[in-house]
């Protein structure tokens, strides 16, 4: 896929424009710290970096977020780079409808102030992308489990995309809450907000996200499975391998770390650690 065009990219400030990932966006909620819940809306972009432009392409979405913050926007969004799989950058952003979501590429529209700057950082980012790809979620209350987070403390995310087959989507939901029971009667010690994509790609698709404080939380996971294979019997067990292999073409399962260098992200992020969310500037 070849890189958008300097206009097109330039759109992409339309989509970079949620408060706090995992919170809704609402002004009100900017400032606050603590754990919040995920958005009813979640915009997810994906840029494939070139091999060895990593730290180029740090520079220039430095730069994105400097414009912002220089003009005191209130889009704010987080970045985070890959740890397995393809070399990619990810930036997700949440809404609290439709509605917000067309408010805020409406309010990018309006301003002009950045344009010109932000061409300039476009031309320069799409320099380090071999493509660029989003899709649009909206969120699965029913799907998710665990309490909310505070994704200001979280430093990693584990990302999973399930591709199920068509007109198998709600036998696919079915298994799904099949293992949410299991998880609670286990007292499973992680949270993770489930998406349906809406837009953007292969239609039914699932992303589950799982934020971590550390990659040790994967550590000592073994009991934690244990439980939940027993409380899910063995009835359920083979249930819900026969409802997943019925059901799903394919997961992708990829670790990514949070990069503050990436991220414009809102006070209410920066207010739960100062020191990683606003990195000093390189000399």
């Amino acid at each position: 896929m070849n890189v958008p065009p300097v206009s097109s990219r330039f759109s992409r400030l339309a989509f970079l424009v949620a408060p706090a990932l995992l919170a809704p966006s609402f002004t009100a909620l900017q400032a606050q710290s603590g754990p919040q819940p995920p958005p009813p809306l979640m915009m997810f972009y994906r840029e494939e970096v070139k091999p060895g432009h990593a730290a180029g392409h740090a520079v220039t979405e430095s730069a994105w977020s400097r414009v912002l913050a220089k003009g005191k926007s209130t889009d704010h969004y987080l970045g985070m780079t890959s740890l397995t799989g393809p070399s990619e950058a990810w930036f997700i952003m949440g809404y609290g409808s439709y509605a917000d979501w067309e408010a805020k590429q409406n309010e990018a529209d309006k301003n002009p102030v950045f344009k010109g700057e932000i061409d300039a950082i476009a031309q320069k980012d799409g320099d380090h992308l071999s493509s660029t790809r989003s899709f649009l979620g909206t969120l699965r209350k029913d799907l998710s489990f665990g309490p909310p987070v505070e994704i200001g403390k979280m430093r990693y995310f584990r990302i999973r995309i399930f591709r199920v087959k068509q007109g198998m989507g709600r036998v696919f939901e079915e298994g799904v809450k099949t293992a949410l029971a299991a998880y609670e009667k286990s007292h499973y010690p992680a949270s993770f907000a489930f998406y349906e994509v809406a837009a953007g790609t292969w239609s039914p698709t699932y992303v589950a996200l799982r934020p971590m404080k550390s990659l040790g939380d994967l550590d000592g996971m073994d009991a934690a499975d244990k439980a939940f294979q027993e409380a899910l019997g063995e009835e359920g067990r083979k249930g819900m391998q026969k409802t997943f292999t019925d059901t799903v073409n394919g997961v992708e399962n990829q670790l990514f770390a949070f990069n503050p260098k990436l991220s414009y992200p809102a006070p209410s992020v920066v207010a739960s650690d100062p020191a990683f969310w606003t990195p000093k500037p390189e000399k």
